[in-house]
């Protein structure tokens, strides 16, 4: 039982630790982009950690909807992952999202992020679709 209770007290205080981040602790850019994107969702967890591929610094915020997010250290959007409900078409350029609905259009993205070669998308169908910087198809990777 004093086990269970441990737990229970520790469950308790990591939910407070994570409500307590506030948006403070990000870059204003980014801040605004989560208001603009996701007005209904609150940011539960911040943390600044070193991007796989290059290296460098990013934040990643995590919000009470299950959304992931990776910032620049200036608050630029690099990668967003959403799997219950889709990226919004909104964050992406139009000619992607025209693509994506011409050729998936039972799919969602779950995944969207900036590359050196442009952009990359994962869909819910687990397929990979490239794009160029102007949103040109460029490859499917499955």
């Amino acid at each position: 039982m004093k086990k269970h209770i441990g737990i229970v007290v520790l469950w308790c205080l990591t939910l407070v630790f994570m409500v307590s981040c506030a948006d403070k602790d990000i870059p204003a850019a980014a801040n605004t982009f989560i208001n603009k994107y996701f007005p209904q969702a609150s940011v539960v967890l911040v943390a600044i950690d070193t991007d796989e591929d290059d290296g460098s610094n990013e934040y990643s915020v995590w919000l009470n909807d299950g959304t992931k997010i990776e910032f620049d250290m200036q608050g630029s959007m690099r990668k967003i992952a959403r799997n219950k409900t889709g990226v919004p078409a909104a964050i992406m350029p139009t000619p992607i999202t025209t693509y994506l609905k011409s050729h998936y259009p039972n799919d969602v993205v779950t995944k969207f992020s900036h590359k050196a070669y442009g952009y990359k998308v994962e869909l819910s169908n687990d397929m990979d679709v490239r794009f160029s910087p102007k949103g040109k198809f460029l490859q499917i990777v499955d």
